[in-house]
């Protein structure tokens, strides 16, 4: 990192963020690349995958946004990232060379939960477990969290007062939490959750349940359902905590948590556990508000709490949230629910797309005139002939034969 580093006007720098977040489309704008930039300095050099993790940006985003910077000069061609001595003279003009000074706890990583020496056969038990444990199904938006990821969960929900519990459901249990809340209950000799529900669509994963459910004493009732549909009658408000997991899309955040609302006893001071991966500012926000919708309030958010087995496209974490329920708690889908609910489903449904030379929104998808946003790169913006676009909201009602929105 020595050596001459060139000065840069300070509105140069400032471009720069710009040219590089415009070029990519970044929902996050001239913020997001900043952070990638800072998280390049911060822990050089380091693997696309470290920085998403850093940034909560995917790794596809953090890999694009590292590309421009290389064809600007503010990264070395090599590989890992590394800061061109152009790029650390816009560090020091950002003012970055403070952000060493790295406050997180060395021993939880951030977490705020340190397993403890007595939990570590918990871990392995665990670990050895999960190395039989059904493959994951991508369509169904699966990945397990690690062992280690499992047992935080347990010890965090002890730490809030919401374990041990007379009740539990789990909102779907690809993450094969409830197999974790025996073992580690078995661990500490104490029950954990005197009844454990799961609700979950995947018959790979209620089998291995099902026959791991003796071999270290899992008491759970096991119930296959589509969660499209409303829970069973006999699970409906019988709960006192809840804990979720769902797809990766804001429209499975809002099911599944409006699904663990549907099964919690009424009244406020209830709680659900909702893990999420990272989004943009407008997806954030969609989920964000759904949250205030079904009327919860968050108690806590530890960014980075949960990490995961393959997850690389999103840095292979997600963060957990603790929210409580309020006088005013009611579900959100109390019918059927009949949109897209996992990646997949994104990837055959329409999206508006905003060019960001003029501004228009155009419609890409299967019901437009352009399948995808490739094509419509290729003709450019049917207003100004443009071909930088910046992804939007899904497209729920209507809109034009040539794409354009109503």
């Amino acid at each position: 990192m020595g050596g001459t580093r060139p000065d840069l006007p300070v509105e140069v720098s400032s471009s720069v963020l710009t040219d590089v977040a415009d070029a990519v489309g970044l929902q996050e704008g001239a913020a997001g690349v900043r952070e990638v930039l800072r998280a390049v300095y911060q822990l050089s050099p380091p693997a696309s995958r470290v920085v998403s993790r850093q940034t909560g940006l995917p790794v596809p985003i953090v890999a694009a946004v590292s590309n421009e910077l290389r064809a600007r000069g503010i990264l070395t061609r090599d590989r890992p990232a590394r800061l061109s001595a152009q790029g650390m003279a816009l560090v020091d003009q950002l003012g970055m060379t403070a952000s060493v000074l790295d406050p997180t706890c060395e021993s939880c990583r951030g977490s705020q939960v340190c397993i403890p020496a007595e939990l570590t056969a918990a871990v392995d038990r665990l670990a050895q477990i999960m190395s039989q444990a059904p493959a994951v199904d991508l369509t169904l938006d699966q990945s397990y969290c690690t062992p280690e990821t499992k047992v935080r969960r347990v010890l965090y929900l002890i730490r809030a007062g919401s374990l041990p519990a007379e009740s539990l459901l789990l909102v779907g249990d690809d993450d094969l939490m409830s197999l974790a809340v025996a073992v580690v209950g078995a661990s500490l000799g104490i029950p954990l959750a005197r009844r454990l529900t799961v609700v979950d669509i995947s018959s790979p994963v209620l089998q291995f349940l099902a026959a791991w459910s003796a071999p270290i004493g899992l008491s759970a009732e096991l119930v296959r359902h589509d969660l499209r549909a409303p829970l069973p009658a006999n699970l409906r408000g019988q709960f006192g905590t809840a804990m979720t997991d769902p797809p990766y899309t804001p429209d499975g955040a809002r099911l599944f948590l409006s699904r663990a609302v549907e099964g919690l006893a009424p009244g406020p001071g209830q709680t659900v556990f909702f893990s999420f991966g990272p989004k943009g500012p407008d997806d954030a926000l969609t989920v964000q508000r759904s949250i205030a919708d079904l009327g919860l309030v968050s108690a806590e958010m530890i960014r980075n709490f949960n990490e995961y087995e393959g997850a690389g496209i999103l840095g292979g974490t997600s963060h957990l949230q603790h929210l409580i329920t309020t006088s005013r708690t009611q579900p959100l889908v109390e019918s059927e629910y009949r949109g897209p609910l996992y990646t997949a489903d994104l990837r055959n449904a329409d999206r508006r797309y905003q060019c960001l030379t003029c501004g228009d929104r155009i419609v890409v998808g299967p019901g437009s005139a352009w399948a995808t946003v490739g094509q419509l790169k290729a003709k450019g913006c049917t207003h100004c002939g443009g071909t930088r676009f910046r992804p939007l909201q899904l497209v729920s009602h209507s809109h034009h034969r040539d794409g354009r929105q109503d």
